[in-house]
Formats: structure tokens, sequence, C-alpha cells
């Protein structure tokens, strides 16, 4: 099954799989309570802590569990912001930041605070731009590590360089979602804030992930409850989830050079297969982008279309617009759509129509790429779809 969709979510490893049954089977007490059961859940929380905050650089203390990027991105940006308030109220983001960094910010800006987006047309982000936006009244700004649909890599190294210049007191936060197990990150280190990952990118299960959040970060919460995660993230923790995590990250980092070179030869057989079999295709991924992302776009074929006939054969690739896409919603008014992802990074809109996301994991092999060449063809030959 040529799986190429990693950028989604991948495969958990055997070891994830095991280690969450255990101690859902063995180790299920509340991590809250005050007996033995209760004791031994600490124990592995503080255990899975300690390792990814080894993978991160990190002290235990910086680590705060949540359910997942998304929630993640949600209380950096909240939380940052609100404690920030009134002494400074603007906030600072790219234009191709996930939806729950954007959609937060949207919500801050909607309250009637200052909130100024920085391009990045085709993955150059617009340094510039970001200087000018910068100032003392600035409390966050949020620069993603790798942008989840392209695979750009951001200079957050340069952004942090600029904070320190024009909003010293500002926090930087970084989406590291595509990011962790691939790249080097040390957020203490480098001067980032806040940073945000999630356990289903890799090998993990779905439903956790966690905040870095620099020691002496002021911050607060946005769930309210028992006061667990040292009260700022309120519930009953996930053990199993979040043990299941830490042996993911475990395996991940143990791995990593390794499956980056593989990405790296993977991308390289991709793009060059890509440009030999189809001379009209564009890929829209950068040479310096991270090696696990490709993204294309092929005139002619409609990825809605290619995606359900890949799928019918067994080959799973992603499209631009999948964080993006439209769910539906429920007791919320109709409003006007912000440009999408791909729209802002400089694809047209009938590119977009045309575009495909191919993501890899250690597990890949140049022969899934020959699968979806070869798909491929007729698909562009007899089925060209909407133009």
């Amino acid at each position: 099954m040529p799986y190429l969709d990693n950028a989604a979510t991948t495969r958990p490893y055997p070891s994830v799989i095991a280690r969450i049954t255990k101690v859902l089977r063995e180790d299920f007490g509340n991590a809250s309570a005050p007996y033995g059961l209760g004791h031994r859940a600490k124990a592995i929380l503080e255990e899975s802590r300690a390792t990814i905050a080894q993978s991160l650089n990190a002290q235990p203390e910086e680590v705060f569990f949540t359910s997942g990027g998304t929630e993640a991105n949600n209380l950096a940006i909240r939380g940052a912001f609100l404690a920030a308030l009134p002494q400074r109220d603007a906030v600072v983001v790219t234009a191709l930041e996930h939806p729950s960094a954007t959609k937060s910010i949207r919500d801050i800006r909607r309250q009637g605070y200052a909130v100024s987006y920085v391009d990045a047309p085709h993955g150059a982000l617009d340094l510039d731009a970001l200087s000018e936006a910068l100032n003392p009244s600035c409390a966050l700004i949020s620069v993603m590590q790798v942008q989840n649909v392209f695979g750009y890599r951001f200079p957050v190294d340069k952004t942090v360089r600029l904070r320190d210049k024009y909003a010293p007191d500002a926090l930087v936060h970084s989406d590291a979602v595509q990011a962790y197990g691939k790249l080097d990150l040390n957020p203490g280190g480098s001067g980032i804030d806040l940073m945000s990952i999630s356990a289903h990118k890799v090998g993990g299960p779905k439903g956790v992930g966690a905040l870095y959040v620099r020691k002496g970060t002021k911050m607060f919460t946005t769930s309210f409850g028992g006061g667990q995660e040292y009260g700022l993230r309120s519930g009953t923790e996930a053990i199993p989830l979040i043990a299941g995590f830490a042996e993911a990250a475990r395996v991940t980092f143990a791995q990593r050079e390794k499956a980056m070179r593989l990405c790296a030869d993977l991308k390289g057989y991709l793009e060059a297969s890509l440009r030999a079999t189809f001379e009209d295709v564009v890929v829209n991924s950068r040479p310096d982008g991270i090696p696990s992302i490709v993204h294309f776009s092929l005139p002619g074929v409609n990825n809605e279309k290619a995606v359900k006939a890949l799928s019918g054969l067994g080959i799973y690739v992603g499209i631009s617009a999948a964080c993006d896409a439209n769910h539906i919603k429920r007791g919320e008014p109709v409003r006007k759509k912000h440009p999408t992802v791909a729209r802002l990074a400089g694809v047209s809109a009938t590119l977009e129509r045309n575009s495909f996301r191919v993501s890899f994991s250690k597990e890949n092999r140049r022969k899934d790429i020959d699968a979806l060449i070869k798909a491929l063809i007729p698909m562009r030959d007899g089925d060209p779809g909407d133009r």
C-alpha cells in the first residue's frame, strides 16, 4: 500500500501500540489519585514528560501535554496574548500558518486588537514586512518551523533576532508540528518562547501533543478545571496516549537521521520522475524545504477526482487544501471565505485544483513513487477533469 500522506498522519509504530495497550490494561489509574495506582500513572506521566523534553533539548517543567497540535497552538496564542494585556496588544503572524493558529489569531482580531499578517510568496518570508510590523506593543509573533502544505522552512532564527531588535518584550511562538522528529529543535537555545508539537505526525497516537513553554514565561490558561499540567491545561491526563507519545519520540529520534536521508532521496526521485513524465508539471515545493514533503500541480488533472481514483488503487496522497477543508458547521453564520494557503502562497486558483501533496516516512520506497506516477498517467491522458 503506497501510503504517501504522512504529513496528514503516520502509521503508529508497533511498539507504540504495545505501550498504549499495556498502560491501558495495567496502569489505568488517575495520575492525581493519592494511592499506588495513581502514583504509577503519575510516574509514567513524568517519565514521558522527561522523554519529550529531552527531544526538545528542554527541561521537563517546560513541557505541557495537550490533546494535540491544534490545542497546543490555541493555548500558546491565546494564553500568551491574554497574559500580555493590556501592556502589549498586537500580534504578528505569517499568512501561511496552520488554521489552528490563524483562526485563533482571527478571533483576537475580531475583538478589536491589531494583527499584522506577513506574506511568504512561494515560501519566501518577507522579512522586511516582518521588521516593519514589529514594535514595542507587540505581544506575540507566530512563525511556523515548516509549512504543512508545501514543506517550506521559515527562518525562525531570523524572526527571533528581529524580535530582539524591534519588540524585545514580545514572545515568539513556533508551530513545529511538521518539523518535530525531522529537524533539530532547541527552542530554549534559539530564543523561542513557545513551541507546539504533535504525536501522530511521528508514529504516535492521535489525540495527544505538547506545548513547550520557556521557563518563566507568563501564560494564562484557557482550560479551567482541576489544575492539571501545573495549572496551565486542566483535565485528567490521557496517560496511555502520553506514554505512546513518548515511545514514538524515542523510536523516531533513534532513527531520524537515516529516515531523513531516505526522505531526501525520495523527494529528489519524485521530482525527477514528475518532470520526466509530465513536461508541464509545476513543483511548488522549494529545494531548501523539508525533505519529507513535495507539493506539485499537474495541469489538467482534477485533484479531488484523482485522489479518489488513486484511493481505489490503494495509493494515498493529499491535496493542497487538505488542512483548509470546509467541514460542516452548525449554528454559525455563513461568512466570506478567506483565501486558502495555496492561493496565499502564490498558486493560482486553476492550479490549486490540480495540486497534490506527497509526504514521506521511513516506510516509503521508490516503488511507491513508481506506482503513483504510473497511476497518474492515464488520469492525465484519459480523464483530465476540470481544467
